[in-house]
Formats: C-alpha cells, structure tokens, sequence
C-alpha cells in the first residue's frame, strides 16, 4: 500500500517510522527543510511541500492509496494556511483523481465549551475561537470529499504529549503562583504513541468517520496541577480566569467510539 503523509511533525515523522517498518511505500512531505534528512530514513520518497501547492498535492493524490494529513500550525496566525488551505488543495486536485482514503488529524478543541459535559463525536461544535472555526471549516470541506467517493477518516486529538513534550516539562514552561484559566475546567490530553497507533489502526481496518483520540482520564486544571506539583516538589498554583482571555473549552472527550471499534490504549493513564 502506498501511503502519504502531509505534515511530517511531532506526529507525522514517528507515524512515518511506523508505517515504514510494516512496509508500507512511504511519501512524507514537510514544510521544514532540516527535516528532510531525517525523512528520508523512514520513506521512499520525501519532499519540502506547501499544503497550497497544487502540483506536488496532485501528483500525491494520483500516485497514493491513503492520503494522511498530519500538519500542524506553530501559531495561530498560521492555522488558515496550514490546515484550511491544505483541505481546499486537497478538494481542488480531488476533482481530476480517482477516490482515495484520507485520514485527517484535527483538534478536540472544536468542541468549545460544554460547561463540563461530556463530548462524543456526535456533539455540537461550540468553537467560537479563531483557530476552532479554521478547524471545523477544515473539517467540512474534506468531509465533502465522500460525495466524490473519497473515504474520510478524521480523529479529533485531545492534547498531545510525550517524548521531548513530557508533562512535566510542559507544565513547567506556564508554571507561575498564579496562571491564567480555570482551575474547575476539565483536561484532556493523549499520548503521542497513541495517536500514531490510533492513525495506523485507521489504515489497517479501513476506518471512516470521526472518532475522538483521548486518554480515559479528565483530571481539573487544579488536581492535575496539584498531582504534578507534588511529583516536582512545586507549591500548588491558583488558576485565576481574569488573568488573560483565552478560549472557553471546557468539556470532557469520550474515547468511547474508537474503542468500540476495537482500538485499545497504550497509555489510557497519564505518565507524569
């Protein structure tokens, strides 16, 4: 099976090792060009590509069995470019290839706020940030591709740590007495491993849909904060909401439906 991954980032280079250890015909591609070197140790083909350029984008629908879309915006500014223009890429070189399947990494973020409910993949994208309505435009313009015969696969990610992004060390950069947010609002993370597996599951059993990919634990702000700070001998921060503005998200991300699809975590616990 041919296989091509858009975005070759934290995710997409770990699920290009993967893939090309079972023997996949591996394409990365990357924005990045001190990437490339390290790329081409895990696929045949790698190349420095722009999700808007339509030519390379053609040549990898034409030539690929799966298409995966793993990019990933350093900044806000950059979420129209980088996500929403490789969907509309994509949608543009869709209408000259014969259908393919495409597996889409977006956010759980678009979930926005639900005051702490649980959120499956059948509830209302309350979004009203920015960077959530480029996620869900995103989103709607690939699912569109199902009316030209293209099988879509989107996992919504919860947020993502492990190797050289280790809790503790991404706590440490915020940590402050006081830090902005609300300390009742619920977390929702996933290890990155179990993103990759959750991504070549998809291929393997020819999965289509939306799925949620989260961890089975939704600790607080506070209480994770306080289990944190008692591994690293910290005092307890306050988690004070006036401090700065920042999206309302609120809620709780059900793994129910992969699992019931028969994926199993690595890590359904956090490793602090």
């Amino acid at each position: 099976m041919k296989v091509a991954i858009i975005g070759c980032g934290y995710i997409g280079y770990e699920l290009a090792k993967d893939l090309y250890e079972k023997d996949y015909t591996i394409t990365c591609t990357t924005k990045n060009p001190q990437s490339i070197e390290k790329l081409k140790k895990s696929s045949q083909k790698s190349l420095i590509m722009l999700g808007n350029d339509k030519n390379e984008m053609q040549i990898i629908l034409d030539n690929n069995d799966v298409i995966i879309i793993t990019v990933e915006a350093d900044t806000s500014n950059e979420f129209e470019e980088t996500y929403l223009q490789t969907a509309k890429t994509i949608k543009a070189c869709a209408q000259t290839s014969a259908p393919k399947t495409i597996i889409y990494t977006s956010k759980s973020s678009i979930y926005g706020n639900h005051s702490g409910m649980w959120v499956d993949e059948s509830s209302s994208l309350n979004g009203q940030d920015e960077d959530s309505k480029v996620l869900i435009e995103t989103e709607k313009t690939l699912t569109s591709l199902t009316e030209l015969g293209f099988k879509i696969c989107i996992l919504r990610l919860a947020q993502i740590y492990g190797p050289q992004r280790e809790i503790k060390d991404l706590f440490k950069k915020i940590y402050k007495t006081s830090i902005p947010g609300h300390g009742d609002y619920y977390t929702n993370m996933v290890h990155q491993k179990d993103v990759v597996r959750a991504i070549t599951y998809s291929i393997e059993h020819n999965i289509e849909g939306i799925y949620n990919i989260a961890d089975d634990e939704h600790p607080t702000m506070q209480e994770f904060a306080n289990l944190i700070c008692l591994k690293l001998n910290l005092t307890p921060p306050k988690y004070d909401p006036k401090l700065a503005d920042f999206p309302d998200r609120n809620k709780r991300v059900s793994n129910y439906r992969i699992k019931e699809r028969g994926f199993q975590f690595t890590y359904p616990h956090r490793i602090l």
